[in-house]
């Protein structure tokens, strides 16, 4: 990985310093140097793969889940609780319409006589 690296950054600087010299890239592959070298025109082997400078980040990466994980661990108590909270409320109306007409059934139930609707004979005299 290191000469990977270090091959990378010289092929880097070469280039860079070609350009200031308005000389293309490709000549600078193309050193003085003698002894063996990587050319452009020979034949790789099957499991070599060409040598690009590898990334390495710098810092560490954000997770784009988190901010979904974060969401379900406030929606879901949230929304059970607003659910619990909600059907409470339901039930004591509930109750409390039963009550009621409980106490109206019962209060409809039996004989009783009301002053107000009820006209005995004894109060009216006919004049016939």
């Amino acid at each position: 990985m290191a000469a990977s690296y270090l091959t990378s950054t010289r092929t880097i600087l070469k280039a860079a310093r070609c350009r200031s010299l308005l000389v293309s890239p490709a000549a600078s592959l193309c050193s003085s140097r003698t002894g063996p070298r990587s050319g452009l025109n020979e034949p790789r082997t099957a499991g070599e793969e060409p040598q690009d400078p590898e990334y390495i980040p710098r810092r560490k990466a954000k997770n784009p889940m988190m901010k979904i994980g974060y969401a379900w661990m406030i929606g879901l108590p949230t929304g059970v609780i607003g659910f619990l909270l909600a059907k409470r409320q339901v039930d004591k109306n509930r109750l409390k319409q039963l009550k009621v007409r409980q106490r109206m059934r019962r209060s409809n139930e039996g004989e009783y006589e009301g002053s107000r609707y009820h006209h005995s004979t004894e109060d009216f005299k006919l004049d016939h």
